[in-house]
């Protein structure tokens, strides 16, 4: 298993691989883009922080790699109220500590970029791992404005605007979900996985990037 900051032993993570578990996404508002009808969005750019809770215990992705936590503790401090969504039931070959083991190498602590590599692009992975379905496209929208030339350079107006200074993380360069989708894949290739679901967003000209806390 990859490194990172976990509240939870390896030995624990095991102990619920039999267990049939509810899989739930929290996600909280953080921020409107105030500049999204000048960049052609068709909806209201909202930025969120996203994460993935199976049984009673949290999984995100921030600055110091993959955490594991009580419920909603990585939402604890942002104002805006947090939603809670259910989503299915873990199932055979899709455990908590198999998703840990696969996604540990690819979110490493110090690989975090507000842009490039967020929550939302570990809880995206991570919703692939355990259902075979991809993030709800509303938490992705800001994603649309990191595609390379002139929306690229819209959204890091748009974030100085509302007070964020985006500096790239050179270690997340380069990052793209769908490598990870694709290793998913491979590690368990006679779980249903359908690779139309990797392939579902590219359809729509979206990167891989997403805006998130």
């Amino acid at each position: 298993m990859g490194v990172h900051q976990s509240l939870m032993t390896a030995a624990q993570l095991e102990e619920l691989d039999n267990v049939q578990l509810p899989i739930k996404l929290a996600s909280t508002p953080l921020f409107h883009i105030p500049t999204g009808a000048k960049l052609r969005m068709a909806e209201p750019a909202d930025a969120y922080h996203t994460s993935l809770v199976i049984g009673g215990t949290e999984f995100s992705f921030g600055g110091e790699g993959i955490r594991t936590s009580v419920p909603l503790q990585s939402h604890a401090s942002m104002k805006n109220r947090t939603e809670v969504e259910d989503l299915g039931y873990t199932s055979a070959g899709r455990s908590p500590h198999a998703m840990m083991d696969v996604l540990a190498p690819w979110f490493q602590p110090g690989t975090y970029d507000l842009v490039c590599k967020n929550c939302n692009s570990f809880s995206d992975s991570a919703v692939f791992f355990m259902l075979g379905t991809r993030l709800a496209s509303k938490y992705n929208r800001i994603e649309k404005l990191g595609r390379a030339g002139e929306k690229r350079v819209g959204l890091m107006s748009a974030l100085q605007v509302i007070g964020l200074n985006y500096k790239a993380n050179p270690h997340s360069q380069g990052f793209a979900v769908e490598d990870v989708l694709h290793r998913i894949v491979a590690y368990n290739p006679n779980s249903g996985y359908d690779p139309d679901q990797i392939a579902h967003k590219r359809k729509k000209g979206l990167s891989s990037l997403a805006v998130c806390c």
